[in-house]
């Protein structure tokens, strides 16, 4: 399925056409990932320049399209793509039922597609003028990381392997704790395990894995205080991602 894009994050044509081929090669690969529909189906996707909000899919959710919005002040391709993959793997987990777990698959897609985006255009750029542009979605990974780990005490959680699991016990007792950073160090010990493709699958049993799944593919109402709920993704997954499940709880200590 080929999803119907309105890229309207700059008044020129142009500058939008030319980010195009980013949103296209994510929306078509993560679709051939996860190997189903979105949860509430394929509608036509609104992006948007949001500097004021943010990165962000508007809510409520309407019947016949998805809003986005990014923060991108200029043209740069990392952070498209970033924002992008962020946005677009939420509509996959399902949009309705945000939990912390998804959040932080969402910023594993990012960073997974930073890599895919760097590889690929090597020697598969878009066309003329985007030959060198894969150095951007490398640079930009390696910025988030670097950041991410300025902002933890890492010697200290090196330690001992307690520190992630203290913080997803944070994440699961109190739906205000809502920090990105802890959102990235959980993608990138997760990250790995995503390197085998069909694990990518995953992604269409989560919005049921929850603790108050949404049974109704017409109720479009957000739930953003819903957790997930792991003995749950397990019973719904088919036998071969049960094992997937297990190793993902063992490297979170869940």
């Amino acid at each position: 399925m080929s999803w119907k894009l309105n890229l309207d994050l700059w008044e020129t044509e142009a500058y939008n056409k030319n980010i195009e081929p980013i949103i296209r090669d994510i929306s078509t690969k993560i679709d051939q990932l996860v190997g189903a529909p979105p949860v509430l189906g394929y509608k036509p996707i609104w992006l948007i320049n949001d500097l004021y909000y943010g990165m962000r899919l508007y809510t409520p959710l309407h019947q016949d399209y998805y809003k986005m919005g990014l923060t991108v002040g200029h043209l740069t391709y990392g952070k498209v793509a970033y924002q992008f993959a962020n946005m677009i793997s939420l509509l996959y987990t399902d949009p309705r039922q945000v939990t912390w777990f998804s959040r932080s698959l969402a910023h594993l897609t990012s960073f997974w597609f930073l890599d895919y985006l760097a590889e690929k255009w090597i020697d598969d750029s878009p066309g003329p003028g985007y030959e060198d542009s894969y150095e951007l979605f490398s640079a930009l990974k390696n910025e988030k990381m670097k950041t991410a780990y300025q902002n933890i005490d890492i010697m200290l959680n090196l330690a001992s392997n307690e520190w992630i699991k203290e913080e997803i016990e944070l994440l699961c007792n109190n739906t205000g704790y809502n920090p990105p950073v802890i959102y990235d160090h959980i993608a990138m010990e997760l990250i790995p395990l995503f390197e085998d493709e069909e694990n990518w699958k995953i992604f269409k049993y989560l919005g049921m894995a929850t603790r108050k799944p949404v049974e109704d593919i017409n109720d479009l109402r957000c739930r953003p205080r819903a957790k997930p709920d792991f003995d749950k993704l397990y019973d719904i997954v088919p036998v071969e991602l049960k094992s997937f499940v297990e190793r993902i709880r063992n490297r979170l200590h869940i």
